[in-house]
């Protein structure tokens, strides 16, 4: 009896250290200050208790304990995607399915195969893809959308000008030299021929209504879209424009059980006066940094320019010729938007940075970038602890070791796009010249001036990983970073590339620094949150070019797996 009750009473004691789950027999890249690598981990509670060889590791198991054998597997820590639009395109999934088009021919095939399903007359809307990702880099001509379908009206919309087939202009009304928009502008070709119109919102709205989407549809949607990041290894969001309503729909999840992504929520606004930023703030209801592992309110946001798709970037120079001629402009001192004056720029720095929020800026030209340091600079002269909120740039496509130099010494982060490097290089080259595509996406300048630098999607629409209106598998972004290809197999900056353990802390441990999170996330490491993937392949060894075909196999977020490959 008494020995019946020593091994029961042993039995408890044990059950109670054991761990919950134990990955053993892997290659475990664990991210942390001395670069180890190990063959196995422990996980309790939702977070990693320990690391070191598989026996180690084994002696920790418990009658409960969830032993998963990797079989010489990689490990890596989970992914952060830094920058998407997750509530946006988890809404526009609920009616149109997206597509990635790279010519204009393709764009002519997918207007064919809409028009033989859609009833005549019916509008047709051409899925977002940039002209700087077509193969001619221009809008389609209205005859070239007539050549697809003469019995719909016909809209393509890229660098902020839309482009019509011939049923499209004349259901505007649009049908002579003579013909105007209240709210745009007609571009006409040599013969006055319309051939684009700028702006012109409304009245497009007018014939051509969006359809509706309940938030029970983009609930239903998200949780499927989350699904789908887990399935390429992502454990962590970061939510780049949203609201107190979209926070509210990943807590109902949440409350559902079907949240399977941490989000880290980023709060955009247009304010100006320090009262203006103050009631907006106030509206949201939510303190610096409040919530949990989970959900948390991390930054607000403003946007300052535009984009080298639309030619509204804000350069340091002059667009000149080829510029101007691209994006059919016509002031040949045109450096791009700026949304805000530079006072502007400061006021709001200092006002935020009073209530104790960091700030993101959206700001894609060297010109803009600068104008931003400028103003935290400001700032910090006379307050100090700005440098402590880790500002983020947002996208900032051109560095140079000066710009770089300075976000270091201020304590601003970047959130950057690899795919955007990827897709618009050649483009780049083009119409902004060589140096300006060796510079595009300096990934190696920040590296090495220490500015924590967070790769990532801008994942807007869709939900193919490797298709989508910006790819979101985290492989692909690893390759680019690494290899430094565009994709036509080009390199522009080959010093740009990064190491393959720098390319994979821009996904990881990076990342976590940009939301405060680095002592939870982005590295394995005992009293971390254990987030991870396990991968088909050695990243560290594979082939360069493999390392874009990475498949995840599985997904752990807090413990739990959320994701297995059959």
């Amino acid at each position: 009896m008494m020995l019946s009750v020593a091994l029961a009473t042993l039995l408890i004691a044990s059950t109670a250290t054991a761990a919950d789950t134990l990955l053993v027999d892997g290659k475990i890249i664990t991210l942390d200050a001395r670069e180890r690598i190990v063959e196995a981990l422990a996980i309790q509670d939702g977070r990693i208790v320990a690391t070191g060889t598989s026996a180690e590791i084994l002696k920790r198991a418990g009658p409960r304990t969830e032993i998963i054998r990797l079989g010489g597997k990689t490990v890596l820590p989970g992914f952060i995607e830094s920058h998407v639009h997750s509530i946006g395109a988890a809404r526009a999934s609920v009616t149109d399915t997206y597509a990635e088009l790279s010519s204009i021919a393709e764009i002519q095939d997918w207007i064919r195969r809409r028009a033989k399903i859609a009833p005549v007359g019916q509008w047709i809307e051409v899925p977002r893809n940039e002209i700087t990702r077509l193969k001619e880099r221009r809008h389609p001509t209205p005859a070239e959308l007539d050549a697809a379908t003469t019995e719909h009206p016909v809209l393509y919309t890229s660098v902020r000008k839309h482009a019509l087939n011939t049923a499209g202009f004349c259901a505007l009304g649009i049908t002579d030299a003579t013909s105007k928009l209240p709210d745009g502008e007609i571009v006409r070709d040599e013969s006055g021929r319309p051939v684009l119109i700028r702006g012109g919102d409304q009245s497009l709205r007018k014939v051509f209504p969006r359809p509706t989407v309940t938030r029970e549809q983009t609930m239903e949607a998200l949780a499927k879209l989350l699904r789908r990041y887990n399935e390429v290894g992502i454990t962590t969001i970061y939510e780049r424009a949203t609201d107190r309503a979209g926070v509210g729909m990943f807590q109902e999840l949440r409350e559902q059980g079907k949240l399977t992504t941490r989000m880290r929520a980023t709060f955009r606004f247009s304010a100006r006066t320090p009262a203006a930023v103050e009631k907006y703030i106030k509206s949201l209801g939510f303190q610096p940094g409040e919530g949990d592992d989970w959900i948390r309110a991390v930054t607000m946001k403003i946007t300052l320019d535009g984009g080298i798709h639309w030619g509204t970037t804000r350069l340091s120079e002059p667009y000149g010729e080829r510029r101007i001629r691209f994006y059919r402009l016509t002031d040949p001192q045109y450096r791009g938007e700026m949304s805000y004056t530079p006072d502007e720029l400061q006021t709001v720095f200092a006002t935020v940075n009073k209530l104790g929020w960091p700030m993101s800026v959206h700001v894609t030209g060297d010109g803009g970038t600068t104008t931003v340091l400028d103003a935290i600079a400001a700032v910090a002269a006379t307050d100090p602890s700005i440098k402590q909120r880790r500002f983020n740039l947002i996208h900032t496509y051109f560095p140079t070791p000066a710009i770089a130099r300075r976000a270091k010494e201020l304590g601003v982060g970047v959130d950057t796009q690899g795919y955007l490097y990827y897709r618009d290089a050649e483009a780049m080259a083009d119409v902004y010249g060589q140096s300006w595509a060796e510079r595009l996406i300096g990934l190696g300048e920040w590296a090495r001036a220490g500015v924590p630098v967070g790769v990532n999607s801008d994942h807007m629409i869709g939900f193919d990983p490797d298709h989508a209106m910006n790819s979101f598998n985290p492989a692909l972004m690893l390759w680019i970073a690494v290899a430094r290809q565009s994709d036509r197999g080009n390199v522009y900056g080959a010093p740009q590339k990064l190491s393959r353990l720098d390319a994979l802390r821009a996904v990881t441990l990076w990342a976590a620094w940009l939301s405060f999170d680095e002592d939870k996330l982005g590295s394995l490491e005992p009293g971390k949150l254990a987030d991870l993937v396990v991968i088909d392949r050695d990243y560290l060894a594979c082939p360069e070019a493999d390392i874009r075909k990475i498949k995840v196999l599985r997904t752990v977020v807090g413990g739990k797996t959320v994701f297995q490959r059959p």
